[in-house]
């Protein structure tokens, strides 16, 4: 019984050559974990930029959509969350790879462990920028009008400014970090969880603290990282290729 769970690989992030590397590694470990897989939790951001134009899907990604949809075809789960450069799926990935798509965070019970699953974008409350920028970005009516754009202008603003974006914030402080883990802490008291999983952060912690256990997930800009549950227990595995 083996949970596997991985986050931010960014795919589409120029420059290319860099994105299809970070996509030959992933893919890699993808298919060295499909012969004990139980189930597999992609916590956000896969993708740099995620559009669901009515007919029009991004450019590129066939390796990763091709292998997630292997494993759902073997009876392997995979389950794949909105992350805040990917919060606009809807129908085509669970059409087209079989994958559970889940926009919120959610709370499963796997090997007999309370798990809380987030990409870890929201979980801070006070952060009013975040907040307004989830609100306009999840608005319908402004995704309607994005749609219109063309995909050629709107797929290169999103993904100009994912990349300044990334340039400002790449390194999270141990401030930011203590403060983030006050919030986690408060969500591990009120739901009573045995663990909690993140992304977003870019910055690979293991805390245990009185039977809690946190990861924050890496990302996959350098080797590429992630997650095991395996039997009960909880361990950051490196996935260097």
């Amino acid at each position: 019984m083996k949970y596997y769970f991985a986050a931010d690989v960014h795919l589409g992030l120029p420059p290319e050559n860099q994105s299809r590397d970070r996509e030959r590694r992933f893919v890699n470990w993808l298919d060295s974990i499909k012969h004990d897989a139980t189930e597999i939790f992609l916590l956000g951001d896969i993708f740099d930029f995620w559009f669901e134009y009515k007919k029009v899907v991004p450019k590129g990604f066939v390796r990763t959509l091709a292998k997630i949809a292997e494993l759902t075809d073997a009876g392997i789960p995979v389950h794949i969350f909105a992350g805040n450069h990917d919060l606009w799926m809807r129908d085509y990935l669970p059409a087209e790879t079989g994958a559970t798509v889940h926009q919120n965070d959610c709370i499963e019970q796997l090997d007999g462990r309370k798990i809380y699953l987030s990409h870890g974008d929201d979980l801070d409350k006070t952060n009013k920028t975040r907040r307004l920028l989830r609100a306009i970005f999840t608005n319908r009516v402004l995704q309607k009008l994005y749609s219109a754009i063309h995909p050629f202008w709107g797929l290169a603003f999103a993904h100009a400014w994912s990349k300044s974006n990334r340039a400002k914030h790449q390194q999270i402080s141990e401030q930011q970090f203590e403060r983030l883990y006050g919030y986690v802490h408060r969500i591990a008291e009120i739901e009573n969880l045995d663990i909690m999983i993140i992304g977003h952060i870019h910055c690979p912690k293991l805390i245990v603290e009185n039977g809690f256990e946190f990861i924050s997930l890496p990302d996959w800009f350098e080797s590429g990282g992630g997650a095991v549950l395996d039997n009960g227990k909880l361990t950051m595995i490196d996935l260097r290729f």
